[in-house]
Formats: C-alpha cells, sequence, structure tokens
C-alpha cells in the first residue's frame, strides 16, 4: 500500500512539475514576444519618421530652389529667348549640385516632359512617361521611389516652376543619391521599405531584395508599373515571393506586430508602420528562434533546478527511509 502511495506521491509531483514548467515556458514566451513587439515597433516607428522628415524637406527644398529667379525666367521664356538665359540658368542647377554630395543632377523638364536643361546626359531626353515629371506638371510636390537609372540608384524630387501668372511652366527635378533614405535603415534589427504595390523599395537584410514583390502582382499592376518606369528605366522585371501573410498585414496601412514565415520557411517576428507622405510601409523583422533563446535558456534551467530538486528530495526520502527501518 505504501508503495502504491509514493508512486501516486511521485507521479503527481511529476505532473505538478511539468504543468509548472509549462507554464512557465508560456509566460516566458509570452513576456519575450511583447518585449520584441515593442522594441519593433519602437524601431519601425522611428524609421518611418525619419524617412517622412527627409522626404518632406527634400520636397520643400525642391519648390524652394524651383522659385528661383534665373530657374523661373529660362523655363516660362519661349524658345527664342531661352539661349540667352540658359547659361544663368545652368549655373544656378550647377550650384545646387555643388553644394549636395546627395545630389546627383538637377534638371528642368518642359511641358512635353523633354529635359531642356541639366548638369548630366540626359539633354533632350524625353521622360514625359515618369511619375515624377507628371506629378510636377501637375503643380504637385513629388518624391519618387528609389529608381535604377545611370548605372545607380537614386530618388527623384520635383516640383512645378511657375511663370509669373501662376501657371505651370516647367518641372524642376533633383536626382538624389538613395543612400540618404538608406540612412535611415543603419542599425539591426533587419527593416524593409514596402510601396503600394507590395514591392520592396529599400531591403537593408543580409540578403536585400529590392524592387521584388512579396506576392505576385497582377497583370495592370505590373504593366503599369513597368509602362510608367516606376522603379528606374533599368529595372525590366519585377520578381515576387509569396509572402502572403506580411503583403496581407500591410494592406490596410495601420501598425501592427505579427508573425510570418519568409522565403525559406523561417519564422519572423514583425512591426509594420506606415510612413505618412506616402503609402510606404516599414517592416522592421527578426527571428523568432533568435527572440526566443534567452527564453529556451531560462527554461533549461529551470529544468535543470527542478530536477536537482527533484534529485535532492528523493535522497532525503531514501534517508529517512533508511533511518525508519533502523529504528
Amino acid at each position: 500500500m505504501k508503495r502504491w502511495l509514493v508512486a501516486i506521491s511521485v507521479t503527481l509531483a511529476l505532473i505538478l512539475l511539468a504543468g509548472s514548467l509549462y507554464l512557465f515556458d508560456a509566460n516566458t514566451r509570452a513576456q519575450t514576444f511583447a518585449s520584441a513587439d515593442r522594441m519593433l515597433a519602437t524601431r519601425a516607428k522611428l524609421i518611418a519618421d525619419t524617412i517622412d522628415r527627409t522626404l518632406q524637406w527634400r520636397m520643400s527644398e525642391t519648390f524652394t530652389f524651383s522659385a528661383l529667379p534665373s530657374l523661373r525666367g529660362f523655363a516660362a521664356s519661349d524658345e527664342a529667348a531661352r539661349p540667352a538665359r540658359a547659361a544663368v540658368a545652368l549655373n544656378e542647377l550647377k550650384a545646387i549640385v555643388a553644394a549636395d554630395p546627395n545630389v546627383r543632377a538637377a534638371s528642368i523638364i518642359d511641358p512635353t516632359g523633354t529635359v531642356i536643361l541639366t548638369t548630366d546626359h540626359s539633354m533632350n531626353a524625353n521622360w514625359s512617361e515618369r511619375v515624377f515629371v507628371a506629378e510636377a506638371m501637375a503643380g504637385h510636390l513629388y518624391a519618387s521611389p528609389p529608381a535604377r537609372d545611370f548605372g545607380e540608384v537614386s530618388q527623384y524630387y520635383s516640383a512645378p516652376i511657375l511663370d509669373n501668372s501662376g501657371n505651370v511652366a516647367a518641372a524642376l527635378v533633383l536626382r538624389v543619391a538613395v543612400q540618404e533614405l538608406w540612412g535611415a535603415f543603419a542599425t539591426p534589427p533587419a527593416a524593409m521599405l514596402v510601396d503600394e504595390y507590395g514591392v520592396r523599395l529599400v531591403d537593408r537584410s543580409d540578403a536585400p531584395k529590392t524592387f521584388s514583390a512579396l506576392v505576385p502582382l497582377t497583370s495592370d499592376a505590373y504593366t503599369k508599373i513597368l509602362s510608367v518606369r516606376l522603379y528606374g528605366a533599368e529595372t525590366m522585371q519585377i520578381p515576387a515571393t509569396n509572402l502572403t501573410t506580411l503583403a496581407d498585414a500591410i494592406k490596410p496601412g495601420k501598425a501592427a506586430t505579427l508573425s510570418y514565415r519568409d522565403e525559406k520557411g523561417t519564422t519572423m517576428r514583425a512591426a509594420i508602420q506606415r510612413i505618412l507622405t506616402f503609402p510606404w510601409t516599414v517592416v522592421v523583422y527578426e527571428n523568432e528562434d533568435t527572440l526566443l533563446s534567452p527564453a529556451r535558456d531560462a527554461l533549461w534551467s529551470a529544468m535543470g533546478l527542478s530536477a536537482s530538486a527533484l534529485f535532492a528530495g528523493a535522497l532525503v526520502w531514501m534517508a529517512l527511509r533508511g533511518l525508519g527501518s533502523e529504528n
């Protein structure tokens, strides 16, 4: 009878121990994810705010330059008068480029989309299909997504150049090195910037997939993107992955945290944050195994302590049993 009581007691003790370890592990994992979510969300918000400030500042700067009298005079003049104004306007454009190492080129585009004055080799090029030109001609400030042109990746900032009547006479376009945008992603964890089409504009991971879509694009979206050369004349195709969970989470445009599997099947913990300026989303993510490593270490420590306690209890019980037998 005593043996049965001992067996039942040991079984109950083991069940209680297993339950305690399970609850300990569950609580530790929950706390780890809560802490990770706060860290990732904070990082995503910081990156989004930095991107917004960069885009707003550059667009405002471009608009300020577009109001320079020499540029307005050149853009608003007729073709006969332009040659006399070209030298002064070109010197102004060169001064803009020389003053900022991130500015690769400055150009003036006429209403037909033709480059009529520039500091690079794009003179007389037809940019009528480019979105940054269309937006400026419509009277808007615009910052393009990163685009692959002239053998490098850069961004285009555009603003309308107005004549004395307030009509759009031309567009001023600044081509800026993409490193300026990358500066918002300077430190880990890994992060990406995704646009409204689900295409990665920036990918600061160990194996970047810039200009690839989270999920396959519709044929209409694919055709539109290539027709306007949204990601540059040198981006001829847009490969895709199958990150459906992440793509679906981004669509509502709300800040959130989630888990998803990447292309290799690795589970990632992520925070998403929409920027204010454009419908682009920052995704900051981390490998869940890496995040859970401290929790696993804590569980193994708890299991070791529990095993030691059981072993010590067994020794004490055996010792007491031996003393009882002698008496």
